[in-house]
């Protein structure tokens, strides 16, 4: 885990050296940059925070894999037990048993329920049909906005920053 609280010390150090040679590199990022490298830690403090944003990525990642490799195993299980299930429930059929106790279960083959099973859902009339409330259009509006437009209840935000790191 990466010392944020010396990613801070180090930075604060920086803007205190920059503040105070401020009238001899003025606008210079080079000559700022190189006073930085020269009298702090903080582009080793800075590498220490990519290391550690790369290592925090890469363990994301494979905790990505392995939860979409254990979700494809439950859902062989799941299979593997419904297949099991219905050759139960086939044998009990096939000789009449509706009932059978055993030391680790009681098995019973009840009647299910009638379920509708929807074959072309645009032909079923709008009377079976669900009203949804509506759902903002963020784009829209975030399009209108940028075009100038006036929209109650929303503002254009002055964006802001982001740290971009190419590996």
């Amino acid at each position: 885990m990466t010392d944020l609280r010396g990613l801070r010390d180090e930075a604060e150090a920086a803007r205190s050296l920059l503040a105070n040679i401020r009238d001899i590199v003025q606008d210079d990022e080079q000559a700022a940059a190189d006073a930085i490298e020269g009298e702090t830690n903080l582009l080793e403090a800075i590498g220490a925070a990519v290391d550690a944003i790369l290592e925090a990525d890469a363990e994301a990642e494979a905790l990505a894999g392995m939860v979409k490799r254990l979700a494809q195993r439950r859902e062989r299980a799941e299979a593997r037990a419904d297949r099991i299930r219905a050759a139960i429930a086939d044998a009990m059929a096939q000789t009449d048993l509706r009932k059978l106790k055993l030391p680790q279960a009681t098995l019973t083959i009840k009647a299910t329920p009638p379920k509708a099973i929807i074959t072309d859902e645009l032909d079923i009339p709008t009377k079976y049909l669900i009203e949804q409330p509506p759902k903002l259009d963020k784009r829209a509006v975030l399009e209108a906005l940028k075009a100038g437009e006036q929209v109650p209840g929303a503002q254009l935000s002055n964006g802001g920053a982001s740290l971009q790191i190419r590996i």
